[in-house]
């Protein structure tokens, strides 16, 4: 059986989720982290992945302009 990565086994549609509502809702991650048990960093590193992926199909939305 296959372990997820150490850094993305967090990094689930339902974590993903409840940050991104307490991100827009203003909240800081600290705050986000102790409200759905995870660590800071481990928000922060979502929050990072979830702008990586937008900037990303912004950027391919360019190259078919």
């Amino acid at each position: 059986m296959n372990a997820p990565a150490a850094d993305t086994w967090s990094d689930t549609p339902r974590n993903r989720s409840a940050i991104v509502e307490r991100w827009a809702k203003g909240h800081d991650t600290l705050r986000i982290a102790r409200s759905i048990a995870l660590t800071e960093p481990q928000v922060c590193q979502i929050l990072a992945r979830l702008q990586d992926e937008r900037h990303a199909a912004r950027q391919q939305g360019a190259a078919r302009s």
